[in-house]
């Protein structure tokens, strides 16, 4: 059986876009071989509250609730995205190419994107889903 990934639901939408920027140097090494396993083959990715595999273990200790990770407005962004996605905590996903290449889609035509108001990657993240995704990490 294979092993899934924790995941929050605003990350599954971050993951679309990420073409190796982060908050530091060794947020970016962990969300890198996160995304290398992603594209070894169809990982499952479960969905979880709070700190996750990407930010968890270089951002911010799940335990700290005064992390970033715990911000009102970071949940506030998981509750938008989970219900736009049609997605629930615990759900597990297995992120094949089809179901990429299908959320892009809808992430470039704005209809997945309104947990993207507001953070501070929004600007980045529209200028990669303008120019087709190109350069991104999630093959």
């Amino acid at each position: 059986m294979k092993k899934s990934l924790a995941i929050r639901p605003h990350h599954l939408l971050c993951m679309l876009t990420y073409i190796g920027k982060g908050y530091s140097q060794s947020f970016t090494d962990n969300y890198d071989s996160i995304i290398d396993e992603l594209n070894k083959g169809d990982k499952i990715i479960k969905l979880v509250n709070g700190p996750d595999d990407i930010c968890s273990p270089r951002l911010c200790d799940i335990n700290d609730t005064t992390c970033h990770c715990h911000n009102e407005s970071i949940e506030f962004r998981d509750k938008i995205a989970q219900k736009e996605l049609g997605y629930h905590i615990n759900d597990e996903i297995t992120l094949t190419k089809s179901l990429i290449q299908t959320l892009r889609k809808a992430y470039k035509t704005n209809s997945i994107r309104t947990a993207c108001i507001g953070c501070e990657w929004k600007d980045l993240c529209d200028g990669i889903a303008h120019d087709d995704f190109k350069g991104t990490k999630l093959k």
